[in-house]
């Protein structure tokens, strides 16, 4: 099922994909609104839903509905512009992947891991090969790398050079493992780790924005603020003594 409130380029191509890849698969008639999922959840089961994150309605609050209905449904965000914010929350929730326009080959690895995670097998109906589905020990590799390193100046190319990969293939085997980039998962590392810095720590907040891997403090605020809608002075203020867990999603 695609929850979409318009007939847009996005929606379209991945329709084309759906019926180019995924011939046995069921597509839904799109929907548009909460009251519309309500309708079709009553008369039809939902396996996996796309949900455009950009819509009038909150795609987290969407997919909530359709976990009253149907709870091991799965679900994919896709945006127009990649959000920090939402990046930031798809993490704690059970989300098949979350997906930045232009609809690629990314939707179809995406939704073949949904359906392999409901069905255990797999209705690909394309040639797949070793980077789709990364072992449990290579994610490990790739997460244990950035959280023992995310103080240094790490990228993609240090990663890729550390796995002796190409940066193509590690590119792939980050998106399929942690569902986005390389980048987007590291900023969201640093601010959960500040954030716990900021709420025990009496360091400063120039100190920690070097300890987490931001050699500017004024753009660690910025980056900060975008993230929790607080400057790090706020969320000190805020947070002063409380226990700040990392989000487990975010561990090994």
């Amino acid at each position: 099922m695609i929850i979409d409130s318009e007939e847009r380029r996005a929606v379209s191509e991945m329709i084309r994909l759906i019926d180019r890849h995924f011939p046995n698969v069921i597509l839904l008639p799109m929907v548009d609104s909460k009251k519309a999922l309500q309708r079709t959840c009553l008369e039809q089961m939902v396996d996996i839903a796309v949900i455009n994150a950009d819509g009038e309605e909150d795609c987290f609050e969407l997919y909530k509905e359709l976990l009253s209905f149907y709870p091991n449904a799965k679900a994919i965000l896709y945006s127009v512009v990649e959000s920090f914010a939402i990046a930031q929350k798809a993490l704690r929730y059970d989300l098949i992947d979350y997906l930045v326009e232009p609809i690629t080959n990314d939707f179809v690895y995406a939704l073949d891991r949904g359906i392999q995670s409901i069905n255990q097998i797999s209705l690909l109906h394309v040639e797949k090969n070793n980077e789709a589905s990364p072992s449990l020990s290579l994610r490990h590799k790739i997460l244990r790398y950035i959280h023992e390193n995310y103080r240094e100046h790490i990228t993609l190319d240090t990663l890729a050079d550390h796995l002796h990969l190409s940066r193509y293939h590690t590119s792939r085997l980050i998106k399929n493992t942690l569902g986005m980039t390389f980048s987007l998962y590291l900023m969201i590392y640093r601010i959960e780790v500040a954030k716990k810095e900021l709420s025990t720590s009496d360091r400063s907040i120039s100190e920690i924005s070097v300890r987490v891997g931001f050699n500017d403090p004024n753009y660690f605020s910025k980056k900060f603020k975008k993230a929790t809608s607080y400057t790090p002075k706020e969320y000190r203020k805020i947070y002063r003594g409380k226990v700040t867990v990392i989000d487990s999603r975010l561990e090994l």
